[in-house]
């Protein structure tokens, strides 16, 4: 890559790591203190690093993104498929938001909300060594994370994500449709019309009763 490019990377990964570390979403175990707790810990897990490129609504490029991930497939759980399942607005759902939309006369928006998985906080009966990415240029030699939050790559993520996500839009006067668990409507602001919201995993999509208007 030419000098211009591993720079965008690289301030593409520290971008992704800091946002973690600053959380935080883990707290560093030295080789000893590790030693000290390892039947306590299971395993470590290994990670890897994820990029991509974003782009804007017209089809170009916009940042260069890294992801950091734990290999959760290697993590030993008794674990079922229900216990790990989070839903998702399906396709249908979507249009229908669309048509209501159409009907009420008001503007979808979208937004995302920013490394979702690691904003809920790990339960005391879950924890996670993580061996940094090989050769993490931000991570001393011979440590570990011991994670203190949920991390993209890890089966329960989706979950914890997910419940965290219903409470949060409860909490400020959303209710899920009883048949689409991730359509919401609700009045958040008093003596202004409903607000409706759809969420898929991380991604929102919003609108709000009215001539043209939206929130």
């Amino acid at each position: 890559m030419s000098k211009n490019d591993k720079d965008i990377w690289n301030a593409a990964y520290a971008e992704e790591h800091f946002g973690l570390k600053d959380l935080p979403a883990w707290t560093i175990l030295s080789e000893a203190e590790y030693q000290q707790k390892k039947d306590e810990y299971k395993t470590i897990l290994p990670t890897m690093t994820i990029s991509t490129i974003k782009h804007d609504e017209f089809g170009r490029p916009k940042r260069a993104k890294y992801r950091i991930v734990a290999l959760g497939n290697l993590y030993p759980h008794d674990w079922s498929k229900p216990d790990c399942y989070a839903p998702v607005m399906s396709m249908l759902e979507l249009r229908l938001m669309v048509s209501i939309a159409i009907k009420f006369k008001c503007i979808l928006k979208s937004g995302d909300f920013k490394q979702a998985f690691v904003q809920a906080l790990l339960p005391d009966n879950e924890k996670y060594v993580l061996k940094p990415p090989i050769e993490c240029p931000l991570t001393e030699k011979n440590t570990y994370w011991l994670l203190q939050r949920t991390l993209y790559g890890l089966k329960h993520s989706p979950r914890h994500w997910y419940e965290k996500a219903i409470k949060i839009l409860s909490a400020i006067g959303l209710k899920q449709c009883p048949n689409a668990p991730c359509l919401f409507q609700g009045i958040i602001i008093p003596n202004q019309p409903p607000l409706y919201l759809g969420l898929y995993v991380g991604d929102i999509f919003l609108g709000i009763e009215g001539s043209g208007k939206t929130i």
